[in-house]
């Protein structure tokens, strides 16, 4: 409302009062008293056109005396209530004592009253109207008071272009969001609790039956149309179960078929209906190596629980590591964006501008726990191969080059970009077998530029008898060698257990020793699958470090004999193994 029209309700007043000037004060306080809550309540009627209920009130007012009248725009919630009960002051005799000795013609509150109101004052009950009293058309009371439109300001023709390139960029991102989002899956993570009834001094006095409850959120992604999704490990580890929402509300129970702890990925399978009455559409991989900084991409997730949430943004940087190298993982080579990624977004894509993955949204670098602007996503090729190593094995089996290796300084490299420096051999591994050499610099493996993070990646993801090309930088000169990765478990000696679901490793003569053997004995365990046998034993589960050097009072002597004394073992009675941690000795029952 502007100005104008703000104070045409008081002018309206002052006319009206003016004309009947020997009306006393507290009549006039009354009566404006009484047409505020009337006029109020008729605004609330007709959605606020004050001018009109001005006109109306002026008639009115001419034609049966009214002392005062006061329209307002304020909101109200005023119900159609006698005019005494909304005003208990109101001296009615003054009300209805006619200025001036004139006659009064009807009741004031039968004209003020809501139902009465907007009538013409020859509607009005009693009405005895004037022959000279102007007619006051019903157009004019029905007529809504609508601005005319504002056209839209004149435009040149270059900014004409620029709103035909920002609508074209926008159809651009409607389209992958369209495209894209009934693929994007929410994921819930159910772990078994048992609740507990604690009393007063905290001791348990109660215990109910085993149920699932909620232990995380996340996302996913669909990749193959009979179910095969791919998400983060966090969001999954430690689940006893899974459910999956669709995009259209749908849900179903989940198969975990495997989960890589050093790249954070976990591939699932959703358990559709076997009548296929459910169609699923996959999404497709880019090749990562050839998306570039500046790049538009758009993620979509459900942070905060809040599913089909799409941002947009660009790829800040590539082959970022974020994790400190004490914590093990190693396994990094990030698409840093500046896309709104928040706790929820994990393992949901994020994707180029046509409609394909380009990676699997990870992390976020935050003060606050929220967004921040810098997110970070696992490349797109490292979410394929680390996927098709799952779907065939289980997990992820690992390529071996055996090469030490660092970062190359720009110099070394004479201006051809990233590369690294190799620092050694070992004897008989691929990398000699292939010809490399200590003091070579690798500038491109399987044909992607590389730096140390990425190197150390793209070789752990490469399945053992991947045959690689390898561009190295040697004494000034670009060579390019062809070397057979191998398996990096046997090269190293670790062997996986399944049927216990840890990775363990034969312990050397020295290592044996500063344990107070006189000769090799034991294994050290390198990983544990927290829902496989090992991940499951008591009082205790197994832990990353331990040596057991035992099971069932029987010694064991390195990996492959661990591996072949637990794999008949009747785990329904529980299976005792010998185990040192931290320098004390115990055991731990293994039991299904």
């Amino acid at each position: 409302m502007n100005n104008d029209q703000a104070t045409q309700p008081q002018a309206a007043t002052e006319a009206i009062t003016q004309a009947h000037p020997s009306a006393d004060a507290k009549s006039t306080r009354t009566q404006r008293a009484t047409t505020e809550g009337s006029a109020n309540r008729s605004v609330i009627r007709r959605h606020g056109h004050t001018a009109v209920g001005v006109l109306i009130a002026a008639v009115l007012g001419a034609a049966g005396g009214v002392a005062a009248v006061m329209l307002s725009s304020r909101t109200c919630c005023a119900t159609s209530a006698n005019v005494s009960t909304l005003s208990p002051d109101l001296d009615t005799a003054k009300v209805n004592e006619p200025p001036n000795g004139m006659t009064p013609t009807r009741s004031q509150p039968a004209l003020l009253t809501p139902a009465n109101f907007l009538k013409s004052p020859a509607e009005q009950p009693g009405a005895q109207v004037a022959a000279t009293s102007p007619a006051l058309p019903s157009a004019v009371i029905n007529q809504p008071a609508t601005a005319p439109p504002i056209p839209p300001p004149a435009q040149t023709a270059e900014q004409l272009e620029d709103v035909a390139f920002a609508r074209r960029l926008s159809n651009a991102f409607k389209s992958v969001a369209s495209t894209v989002e009934p693929s994007v899956i929410h994921i819930t993570a159910l772990q078994k609790v048992v609740p507990v009834r604690y009393d007063f001094f905290g001791r348990a006095v109660a215990q109910g039956r085993e149920e699932l409850r909620p232990a995380g959120l996340g996302s996913g992604v669909v990749v193959t149309s009979d179910g095969i999704a791919v998400t983060n490990n966090h969001v999954v580890r430690g689940a006893d179960s899974l459910r999956v929402k669709l995009n259209d509300g749908a849900e179903y129970s989940a198969k975990l078929l495997g989960r890589d702890e050093l790249t954070d990925l976990a591939v699932i399978k959703i358990e559709l209906p076997q009548d296929n009455s459910v169609k699923l559409t996959p999404v497709g991989f880019a090749d990562s190596d050839l998306i570039e900084v500046g790049e538009w991409v758009v993620a979509i997730g459900s942070p905060f629980g809040l599913s089909r949430t799409v941002t947009a943004g660009i790829v800040s940087a590539k082959g970022r590591s974020v994790t400190p190298r004490e914590t093990g993982r190693t396994q990094e080579d990030f698409i840093q964006t500046d896309a709104a990624i928040n706790p929820g977004n994990s393992g949901g894509p994020l994707l180029n501008l046509e409609r394909q993955i380009v990676g699997i949204n990870s992390a976020i670098a935050s003060r606050t726990g929220g967004y921040e602007g810098i997110g970070f996503a696992i490349p797109g090729n490292t979410v394929k191969a680390v996927m098709e190593n799952i779907i065939k094995n289980g997990r992820v089996v690992r390529g071996w080059l055996g090469v030490a290796f660092e970062e190359a300084r720009p110099a070394q490299t004479s201006g051809r970009g990233p590369g690294v420096t190799i620092t050694q051999v070992v004897k008989d591994s691929p990398a000699e077998q292939g010809g490399l050499l200590p003091g070579d610099i690798i500038l491109k493996f399987k044909g992607a530029s590389v730096n140390e993070n990425r190197l150390r990646t793209a070789i752990a993801i490469s399945p053992p008898a991947t045959q690689a090309q390898i561009e190295v930088l040697r004494a000034g000169e670009v060579k390019v060698l062809s070397v057979t990765l191998a398996d990096q478990d046997k090269a190293l000696g670790n062997v996986f257990v399944e049927v216990l679901g840890m990775t363990v490793q034969s312990l050397t003569a020295a290592q044996a020793r500063r344990l107070g053997f006189n000769a090799p004995v034991g294994v050290r365990v390198l990983a544990v699958e927290p829902k496989g046998r090992a991940g499951k034993a008591t009082p205790s589960p197994f832990q990353e470090g331990d040596i057991i050097v035992g099971i069932k009072g029987e010694d064991v002597k390195d990996a492959e004999e661990f591996a072949r004394l637990v794999k008949d073992l009747d785990y329904n009675r529980g299976v005792s193994v010998q185990v040192i941690r931290d320098g004390d000795r115990g055991q731990l029952i293994i039991r299904d």
